[in-house]
């Protein structure tokens, strides 16, 4: 395994998250070891002899499951610096390792801005059906309250023809106690 596959494959354990105050320096950018063990004898490592090595920790938070949604590697554009890696590698170790560094923490920022692009879609997503759902509900209110208008427009018709009927019968009552009135007072005469 070469030295630029190993830092690219762990930075795909990183954490997505934004808040980055509670990140260890030493979990951001670990040394690595080569996985082949040895390095050309001729050229010293620098960045290694100034500092001592230490065992590679993958950070503490839970591997990123693999999401069907989610865009697989190589869709990524990583094929030709993974590449171009490859032949540095083999024609200038210490570069390539820098390199990699570099490319490794561009495919976090990479993974990174696509878990927030997968989550912007699904937020859409969710937004568009809690508007097509807040369209039904205006209708729903809409043809209720309309309902409600038309009943209340048939209680105002029917509370006048009872009120019209009301006043028609006092009226006929009325007439009826004048005709009764009037009957009961010819035969005493």
């Amino acid at each position: 395994m070469s030295i630029a596959s190993t830092i690219l494959d762990q930075t795909r354990y990183t954490r997505f998250s934004m808040d980055t105050s509670n990140i260890n320096p030493a979990e951001e950018l670990p040394e690595i070891q080569p996985t082949s063990g040895y390095h050309p004898a001729d050229e010293p490592i620098i960045h290694m002899e100034q500092h001592p090595q230490i065992d590679v920790d993958l950070p503490s938070g839970p591997a990123i499951p693999d999401n069907t949604e989610r865009p697989s590697l190589r869709d990524q554009p990583f094929a030709p610096a993974m590449e171009a890696l490859a032949r540095l590698e083999r024609e200038d170790p210490k570069l390539a390792f820098q390199a990699a560094r570099l490319v490794g923490l561009y495919r976090r920022l990479w993974e990174s801005c696509m878990a927030k692009h997968m989550e912007e879609k699904k937020l859409a997503k969710a937004n568009d059906g809690l508007r097509e759902t807040q369209q039904q509900l205006m209708n729903e209110k809409s043809r209720m309250q309309s309902s409600h208008d038309d009943q209340l427009a048939r209680l105002h018709f029917f509370d006048q023809a009872l009120e019209s009927s009301r006043l028609r019968l006092t009226e006929i009552l009325k007439e009826w106690n004048r005709y009764s009135d009037g009957l009961e007072s010819k035969p005493s005469e």
